[in-house]
């Protein structure tokens, strides 16, 4: 993040009228008329007012905002860093532009020692608490010095690996509650497959764009080639007539189900690998072989496998890892791209999310392919560069080549980058499946049931420890109460020892279910720490924190205990299942309860039954059963795929990506763009068609084209936007008349334009007009205070010095240290003692 040259040149300080100095560099003329503080205060509102928040601010305005802040009343336990780039920071220290000493929990900094900074600021904490707030500058917001937009991603890039380290420091409820409810699914650890495939090549398939890429090579050279497949691109591959030797999955949440269940029919011929804690939906209606990644408990157990987990959060980076430890000597990546297409697609063709559209949201995140164009990427796929990089570097060191072909991947330190005719996979003995069949112990009812009753005793273990943790916590709340004085009783320090003497037993005797119970609860937990350490606490706080943490600590013991028995209840269904006369009615039950009706099948298989096997009266149960499979497996509209179009399909994130996109004059990022929306199977595209081919002919001076489109735009949520370019059109063709039509409309629609329309009326000498515009408008937005300058100004021009007075008197009453106000006023009173004189 090291500034270039170009970003250096900053120029000379320019002062206001109000006695400020900014820099043109980097915020052009944005505090010339009103002043900084009318301004920032309009921009951000109640937007730094959270208490016990820490804000990152990317970019200072001059040094403006941070003095902004510094003046104002803040937050309690809140604190403010401000990112800047190292050239501006010198310049604001030669000239003198922010206070000697800033007052406690406000911080300047580069941006290269900003992490270490955070952290002496309790960055960990205020994670722990989810009060991080990240804040763009005007700077950022105008984007007048690109070098501003570049800070602003690298800062998003940092603290979102940050935000994973810490996430899976905490770990996540979902995970253990899933993990559990697999228990009688996880049987074979994944170590079982290290080391077994030496000398072998394979290739990894995973869902991004460049996936097709891929098949024609893939046909070419498969009895050599051993495929790893993620779960998502199952019916991608089925409609190719792919067969994958592994399928990978990873997902804990359930709306995944549709996504992946492609995999399903895939069972005779692959074997699954599941990270432990994959959707039970998913897991649950497997059929086949598979084997697990990840522990088997949440807690120390001589149960759990050695765990089997690798850097990254996606199933392609455990995938790629797993193969590693396989043995393979190269591994090919396809459709591990980690960055969108030309067009904003996301992923592969036939995929959900190419179906719906582009990526909408507005991102400033771009990445550099193999064919060294910059290609633009998301937070996740970005975040996720560094843990792919750390995998290629192991598979370095395990002999193992990382190799993708496609130019339009992210290009990746340590992965290479050969073109598809260049390879050729090492001959294979045998196909994979033998391999793995060989190297799988055997299953059978046997094995199910020993496993299935080495779980019912270890969760009847933790569950009555959990039963004694539960007991402690209830004691440790009447000793809290007992410590302060409650119930009519004065205060006793006795409590204080027995206290100390529950935290004992927890720590010792109960450690390892203490700890899985903490664990448990953890989010609620970690917010009973305060990130201002330095405060002294009051008896009051001390005693409303003890509480807190003996009713969480209790709250969670009994959450706990519930999910254990069902557990048990689950891991007895499944040693139900092994009987060769079940209680069928039992089985119906909890596989409707977990939403499993393919369980029927995986039950069907293992007994070498048909319906027509089993006893007449659970026939048509069975059969329903079958029926909702079947429905689910064929089922396309789903919620999946309303998920997609929820975070997917906003017409205000079109607008915003293809404004930005023309403001910052990315034509050609603007054109693919639109591309894209054209492909989609989106119901608004014929809008972006003419908003976004509107802003091209704008772009290349066609003025008319650009009116024509626009005027066809009449979607609600586009039409504000096409309004303003026809506006902004009229004026620079000096056409007052539409302009100020327009200007009408677009006050009729929108309120926040009602000031504008009246400084147009100003201008079109209309003063008196725009003076009442201006006076109904703030009856209801009354402190708007850049408004309220803009009218007193207009009072001086129209004659009305009195009621200009009264404008600027009115703002300092709300506003006592605005520093226009004050300036206006104090002309005011000079000439107002001139022509006394």
């Amino acid at each position: 993040m090291q500034d270039t040259p170009r970003e250096i040149s900053l120029g000379p300080f320019l002062m206001n009228r109000f006695g400020e100095r900014y820099l043109p560099s980097v915020n052009q003329e944005a505090f010339s008329r009103v002043g900084s503080e009318n301004v920032f205060g309009q921009q951000y509102g109640d937007f730094f007012s959270r208490e016990d928040a820490l804000y990152l601010v990317v970019g200072c305005d001059s040094g403006l905002l941070v003095n902004w802040i510094a003046k104002r009343k803040r937050p309690e336990g809140s604190r403010f860093i401000f990112l800047d780039h190292p050239a501006v920071l010198q310049r604001l220290e030669e000239e003198g532009i922010l206070p000697e000493t800033l007052p406690p929990g406000l911080l300047v900094t580069a941006p290269e020692q900003w992490i270490e900074a955070a952290e002496g600021f309790s960055l960990k904490d205020y994670f722990y608490l989810d009060r991080v707030f990240v804040a763009k500058s005007l700077a950022v917001v105008d984007g007048v010095h690109d070098g501003y937009a570049r800070l602003f991603g690298d800062v998003e890039r940092s603290l979102g690996q940050y935000r994973l380290q810490v996430s899976q420091e905490i770990g996540h409820r979902v995970f253990m509650t899933k993990g559990l409810e697999n228990l009688a699914e996880n049987r074979i650890s994944a170590c079982r497959l290290r080391d077994s495939f030496a000398g072998r090549t394979a290739i990894l398939l995973a869902g991004g764009p460049t996936l097709p890429e891929s098949f024609p090579w893939i046909r070419q050279h498969r009895s050599n080639l051993t495929i790893l497949a993620v779960a998502r691109i199952a019916d991608h591959l089925r409609r190719e007539g792919i067969v994958p030797d592994l399928i990978f999955a990873i997902d804990p949440h359930d709306v995944i189900f549709h996504q992946s269940k492609g995999m399903l029919p895939f069972w005779p011929e692959s074997l699954l690998v599941n990270m432990y804690h994959l959707s039970p939906i998913l897991m649950g209606q497997w059929q086949g072989r598979s084997v697990f990644m990840g522990t088997l408990f949440p807690w120390e157990s001589p149960l759990n496998p050695v765990n089997v987990f690798y850097p990254g959060i996606t199933v392609g980076h455990q995938a790629l890892g797993m193969a590693v430890d396989m043995g393979f000597s190269g591994v090919i990546l396809a459709g591990f791209d980690l960055c969108f297409s030309r067009e904003g697609f996301t992923h592969v063709a036939g995929s959900v999310e190419q179906e719906i559209g582009p990526f909408i949201a507005r991102g400033d995140l771009m990445v550099e392919t193999n064919g060294g164009w910059l290609a633009e990427t998301r937070h996740d796929f970005l975040n996720a560069i560094p843990s792919l990089e750390a995998l290629a570097k192991y598979a370095a060191e395990h002999h193992c080549r990382v190799i993708n072909p496609s130019e339009a991947a992210a290009r990746i330190a340590g992965v290479e980058h050969l073109p598809w005719e260049s390879l050729a996979p090492a001959t294979m003995d045998a196909p994979a499946l033998d391999r793995l069949r060989e190297i799988l112990p055997e299953e059978s009812q046997i094995t199910r049931t020993a496993h299935c009753q080495a779980l019912d005793q270890e969760l009847a273990k933790v569950r009555g420890l959990a039963l004694k943790v539960k007991s402690l916590a209830i004691e440790g709340l009447e000793c809290n109460e007992g410590l302060f004085g409650r119930r009519g009783k004065p205060p006793n320090f006795k409590f204080k020892k027995r206290m100390d003497e529950i935290e004992e037993i927890l720590d010792s005797q109960h450690r390892e279910v203490s700890r899985l119970v903490k664990k448990w609860g953890l989010g609620a937990m970690l917010k009973l720490s305060r990130p201002d350490k330095e405060r002294e606490w009051s008896d009051a706080e001390i005693e409303e924190a003890g509480r807190r943490y003996y009713e969480i600590y209790r709250d969670n013991a009994v959450s706990l205990i519930r999910l254990l028995d069902d557990v048990r209840q689950r891991v007895r269904i499944r040693l139900e299942e092994e009987r060769n006369r079940p209680d069928f009615k039992k089985l119906v039950e909890q596989w409707r309860k977990d939403r499993q009706p393919g369980r029927a099948l995986v039950f069907l298989q293992r007994h070498g039954w048909s319906v027509a096997d089993l006893p007449e009266p659970v026939r048509p149960m069975f059969q329903e059963l079958l029926d909702q499979f079947e429905t689910l497996l064929g089922q396309t509209d789903h919620d999946y795929k309303q998920y997609i179009m929820a975070v997917q399909s906003s017409p205000q994130e079109v607008r915003v990506k293809a404004q930005a996109l023309f403001r910052n004059r990315e034509r050609e990022r603007l054109r693919q763009f639109g591309i894209g929306l054209e492909k989609s199977s989106l119901a608004e595209k014929q809008e972006y068609h003419h908003l976004i081919t509107g802003y091209l002919a704008e772009m290349d001076g066609e003025r008319p084209a650009a009116l024509s489109h626009f005027r066809q735009v009449t979607h609600p949520a586009l039409l504000a936007e096409a309004l303003q370019r026809i506006f902004t059109i009229a004026l620079q063709d000096g056409d007052l008349f539409t302009a100020q039509a327009v200007s009408q409309r677009l006050a009729e629609i929108s309120f926040a334009h009602v000031p504008f329309h009246a400084e147009l009326l100003r201008l079109n000498g209309n003063g008196a007009t725009a003076a009442a515009i201006f006076e109904e408008y703030l009856k209801v937005v009354r402190k708007d205070f850049v408004t309220m300058i803009k009218l007193g100004r207009l009072y001086l021009e129209l004659g009305r010095p009195e009621d200009a007075r009264a404008t600027f008197a009115r703002i300092l009453a709300e506003d006592p240290e605005n520093q226009a106000a004050r300036t206006f006023l104090e002309d005011l009173d000079r000439t107002g003692r001139e022509s006394a004189a």
